[in-house]
């Protein structure tokens, strides 16, 4: 995990203006790339649902660009978008009273994603794994600041791998669904001892502060969004 860390940074979309930035990326991404979602105007070129007004927006920046995504939806278990085509099966989360976020619309542009003619497969790789190890910082960071008990994820199994590679045990807690390809319910829960963790941001990322805030970064010199 050599990729220099100074090349991404996570930002929290704290303004309307961030807001739409980042819903015009998901818009980019999840329907013009990836072509899994529809939205009712497309004229507007933003992609946004009803777990919007329950959620933290988060950015990711590459240089002066935005190049990603992600948001925590945060509700009560029931109320989480997973809760609408997966039904946890295991008894800890049967407790509505958990405090729990919903990791969900992570997406980095397709641009950003590709190798480029200098780069092998190994720096590849790496720059995927320093963006994850500081998306799921700041997410982290994020819902302990705010006492949640544990973050939710809907993905892919390969996903836990990922989470493996930096130290980040979850733990399955319903059956696998078909959505958008298929997925898994898994959790981390935000109490154990996450050390190994720790110990890989304070190893691979250049400051500790793992998200800044938009409206403390920026008056009228923004990064401009990168072109579809």
């Amino acid at each position: 995990m050599s990729q220099n860390s100074y090349e991404y940074e996570v930002v929290l979309a704290d303004t309307e203006e961030s807001k739409q930035i980042h819903y015009q990326l998901r818009y980019q991404i999840y329907c013009l790339e990836k072509g899994f979602l529809k939205v009712e105007n497309p004229e507007e070129e933003m992609e946004k649902d009803l777990y919007d007004d329950k959620s933290i927006h988060f950015l990711v920046k590459s240089g002066n660009r935005w190049i990603g995504t992600f948001r925590l939806v945060i509700d009560q278990l029931g109320g989480l978008p997973f809760y609408k085509v997966s039904v946890p099966d295991s008894p800890q989360f049967t407790q509505y009273k958990l405090k729990v976020a919903e990791f969900s619309r992570l997406g980095i542009l397709r641009p950003f994603q590709k190798l480029n003619d200098a780069q092998s497969l190994h720096e590849s790789a790496c720059k995927e794994s320093v963006i994850m190890l500081k998306v799921l910082h700041a997410a982290r960071d994020y819902c302990r600041a705010n006492s949640m008990d544990f973050i939710i994820f809907l993905c892919r199994r390969s996903i836990t791998r990922v989470l493996k590679q930096l130290e980040l045990q979850a733990q399955t807690i319903g059956p696998a669904i078909f959505h958008y390809g298929p997925r898994i319910p898994f959790a981390i829960s935000l109490t154990d001892n996450l050390n190994g963790f720790d110990s890989l941001v304070h190893k691979h990322l250049s400051t500790l502060r793992s998200y800044s805030l938009y409206s403390e970064m920026y008056c009228n010199n923004v990064p401009e969004p990168l072109a579809a």
